[in-house]
């Protein structure tokens, strides 16, 4: 049993002693019928409990009106130009068509999403053909490190979309950086969620989570999240994975801060077998482990509007424990940051005792006016065996009338894709893309265009059957967004990508596009308060014959040309949402990535239940 597992089961047993030492006080026998002055009088105990309770309710109610203050996010200080930064906040992950972080990337343009199968296997996104290291991520402005069996690309659906604040996606010209926020509550009433969620294949999904912030500035957060799907009949490929979260913070001031965070994450991946196993193909190894974040976090700010001077002091350690394989990766670092008006600076330096010493990042944004932007950032690293990465990036944005937005960015020098992997070597590159977009009351459209350097990309070390990625040749891109709103109910929106010239890279289909029709409604002539809220949406998404890889032997796999159709539907009455999901309803037996399939309408269905009191 994992040390995780073991945690949770001490407290249960911790819990269920203090109730049953509870059941053991011996009451005092009640008095007798006959001494009436000893006799409580219902009435008056009713009544006073009656107005306690509205008392109390009351005081809650106040109590969810009244905001305390929470530490800032890390690195969001930085100014950036249009088109370059993607938020996605607390409300639009709860209504989101997406139950990992991989389905939430699937919607930006250019991310082609690699699925081992359904809910709780692997799914790896590549973006513009660049492989398994064409996406970094961080969590509350620490680099989250690939570790474990896999030390060259992190697994984004591993992660709980019930435990985040809100994500940021960075787009680059090649390179999109994805920055995770854990939840930061801020309400003088304590919040509490629990989550069920069932269906096909046995799924059971259990959440539950407790926060709560005083006015003397100290903070609690606990949740966990647990997950399984059980193989199909005869079948292999079941999977479980559990995440836990504790954060405690200090704010005995506006200027000054203190945050220690606990993030454990504990997967059980079967090994998945084409046919029937052991006999058939090894289509992904499986994994077992347990993996934990621990962070400790000093903040200090000489204002409280925003502006100003900013420190923060971070100390970090990651462990992997599992597949026989152990990682211990301690790190400290420090964020510098300045924001004014019209400009911005930032200066994060990183130690880490393992693969990458040094990681040094500058970055300068300004903005002299409300039409023209530009952000600089320079990276620095330093890696084990005497390698090192260096580049930087530069990016310019204007506003013009009508809703016309143009930007550009071009990003050069060279980088080692995977530190962990002393065999690789740094890349040279020289990445332009620009932007186009124009933004009105009903009708978004974006077109963007990049040509991307030469690169060797790297493979999936959960897809075996996909030995290798083959090295590209200069590549053009387009990509385009676009957003129809026929009315406040209805919209339609739609991503696109496609190589139009050079070296037609693996990994990715020549053509491939996501459609979305949603109908999302309060009904507010049934429903004035606006208690009700009701989204229907419906998700085609379509890809080109291509390849997507190549065999141990260097011979192409070919990628079929595949339509899958998913439904959503979901309400909220209050503070409760109720969802129900069904995917490949076209019945597919392929997906993604050939010999992966994807269950044919395959649903599943839950509830999230929120409460402040």
């Amino acid at each position: 049993m994992s040390a995780l597992r073991t945690a949770c089961l001490v407290g249960a047993l911790v819990i269920g002693g203090a109730v049953a030492s509870h059941a053991q006080v011996i009451a005092p026998p009640p008095p007798p019928l006959s001494d009436s002055a000893r006799v409580a009088d219902s009435l008056k105990k009713v009544a006073a409990d009656t107005i306690s309770t509205a008392d109390r309710v009351l005081k809650a109610q106040g109590q969810e009106r009244v905001l305390l203050r929470t530490l800032d996010p890390v690195g969001t200080t930085g100014l950036l130009t249009p088109h370059s930064r993607i938020l996605i906040t607390r409300d639009s992950i709860d209504w989101a068509t997406a139950q990992t972080v991989s389905e939430l990337l699937s919607r930006v343009p250019g991310v082609y999403l690699w699925r081992e199968g359904w809910l709780a296997r692997g799914e790896m996104p590549n973006y513009l053909g660049r492989g398994a290291s064409s996406v970094e991520y961080s969590v509350d402005g620490v680099p989250y490190l690939p570790v474990g069996p896999d030390s060259l690309a992190a697994d984004p659906s591993l992660w709980s979309l019930a435990l985040l604040d809100r994500v940021e996606i960075e787009r680059g010209a090649g390179q999109l950086r994805v920055a995770l926020f854990t939840r930061r509550h801020d309400r003088a009433a304590p919040r509490t969620r629990i989550g069920l969620t069932s269906g096909d294949r046995s799924v059971a999904r259990y959440l539950g989570s407790f926060e709560r912030r005083y006015p003397s500035g100290i903070g609690l957060g606990l949740a966990a999240e647990y997950l399984s799907v059980n193989p199909p009949n005869g079948g292999s490929g079941g999977a479980n994975s559990t995440n836990a979260w504790i954060q405690l913070g200090y704010i005995p001031s506006p200027r000054i801060g203190m945050q220690f965070q606990l993030q454990v994450q504990d997967a059980v991946r079967d090994t998945l077998f084409a046919g029937d196993a052991p006999a058939g193909t090894i289509l992904s190894p499986g994994l077992t482990g347990t993996r934990s974040d621990a962070q400790l976090r000093l903040s200090y700010q000489r204002s409280t509007d925003g502006l100003g001077s900013r420190a923060d002091v971070v100390l970090g350690r990651t462990a992997w424990s599992g597949e026989g394989i152990r990682h211990d990766v301690g790190r400290v670092g420090a964020v510098l940051a300045r924001r004014q008006p019209t400009w911005s600076s930032q200066l994060t330096v990183w130690h880490q005792t393992e693969w990458t010493p040094l990681d040094a990042r500058l970055a300068l944004g300004w903005a002299p006016s409300r039409r023209l932007s530009g952000a600089v950032e320079l990276v620095s690293q330093q890696h084990d065996g005497d390698r090192s990465s260096s580049w930087g990036t530069a990016r310019i944005g204007f506003r013009a009338p009508l809703g016309v937005t143009l930007s550009g960015v071009i990003r050069d020098g060279h980088r080692v894709q995977a530190p962990a992997d002393a065999s690789e070597l740094a890349q040279r590159f020289t990445d332009v893309e620009a932007t186009a977009s124009i933004d009105t009351r009903r009708l978004s459209v974006e077109v963007g265009g990049a040509r991307l350097d030469g690169w060797r990309p790297l493979a999936y070390r959960n897809f075996p059957t996909i030995a290798s990625l083959k090295p590209l040749e200069s590549t053009d891109w387009v990509t385009a967004r676009a957003r129809f709103a026929v009315n406040g109910w209805l919209t339609f929106e739609s991503v696109y990508e496609h190589p139009i010239r050079g070296d037609q890279p693996d990994g990715t289909p020549p053509h491939h596009g996501l459609t979305t029709a949603t109908i999302r409604s309060r009904f507010l002539r049934n429903f004035p308060s606006g208690i009700f809220e009701m989204k229907l949406q419906g998700m085609v998404e379509s890809w080109s014959p291509g390849v997507i890889g190549r065999t141990a032997q260097g011979e192409p796999i070919a990628l079929p040309g595949r339509t899958f159709v998913r439904g959503w539907l979901q309400f909220k009455i209050g503070p409760f949402i109720a969802y129900y999901d069904r995917v490949n309803f076209r019945a597919v037996r392929a997906g993604t990535v050939p010999g992966y399939p994807i269950p044919s309408l395959a649903s599943s269905f839950g509830i999230r239940w929120d409460f402040l009191n």
